[in-house]
């Protein structure tokens, strides 16, 4: 890989680690993911080119606020990318109604052909997840965690409720779930302005010097960044 700059170079290190980490003790889901990156070849070189894409925008900053607001995008964005593989999960949607979902969100295409594209989008969004949140971890940033965390619970309410519409026979039933629908979206919406305007903690430094204070010992946790 052609890194821009020594710190996209230390991000892409940090990412790979947090990978690494996941596949050894995280939640069963990410951890038999994460093992799945790092054992493919060929997955793995397609999550290191979309992953080194996504934090390019963090490794063009030296500082802080832009580079978590950087890191907050990238978070949204992967949530949008899981959200139907979750949704599936969640309402355990499978055979012909699993088909149907496939069609409102791919059309024509073959159902089999269009769970493939999904799986692996969904896989390279997880694997990422998980360094992106490592990322936002090693910026000690609470704002974000909290904002996170609260734009993922409306926002899968919402993309429940959308589907729900979409998918239902029942006109009546659809128009009656529309306003809260749209109230989830606006809501949802009102999030996301705040983690595109509210700043970071002003206690810590960008992620450069957080880098350097870990490979310090000051962070033991963090104690395998390379800084």
């Amino acid at each position: 890989m052609h890194y821009l700059s020594r710190r996209h170079r230390c991000l892409m290190n940090e990412s790979e680690q947090a990978l690494s980490d996941a596949a050894k003790s995280a939640t069963p889901v990410e951890s038999r993911i994460a093992k799945q990156v790092l054992s493919d070849p060929k997955i793995y070189c397609l999550w290191e080119s979309r992953h080194a894409d996504l934090v390019r925008p963090v490794a063009e900053h030296s500082r802080r606020v832009p580079q978590v607001l950087a890191l907050r995008n990238i978070e949204t964005g992967l949530l949008h990318r899981r959200a139907l593989v979750d949704y599936l999960r969640k309402n355990q949607i499978v055979g012909a109604q699993r088909d149907k979902v496939f069609r409102v969100f791919y059309g024509p295409k073959d159902p089999r052909d269009a769970i493939l594209t999904e799986h692996r989008q969904y896989v390279l969004a997880v694997s990422s997840r998980i360094s992106a949140d490592h990322l936002i971890d090693v910026m000690h940033d609470p704002i974000s965690k909290r904002l996170l965390g609260l734009y993922q619970s409306i926002y899968s309410e919402y993309f429940e409720l959308f589907c729900f519409m979409v998918m239902t026979e029942d006109t009546a039933m659809a128009e009656a779930v529309k306003p809260t629908m749209q109230d989830a979206r606006k809501r949802a919406n009102s999030v996301r302005q705040q983690l595109n305007s509210i700043k970071p903690d002003k206690r810590y430094s960008s992620f450069d010097r957080q880098a350097l204070l870990a490979k310090s010992g000051r962070y033991p946790i963090l104690n395998y960044m390379v800084g």
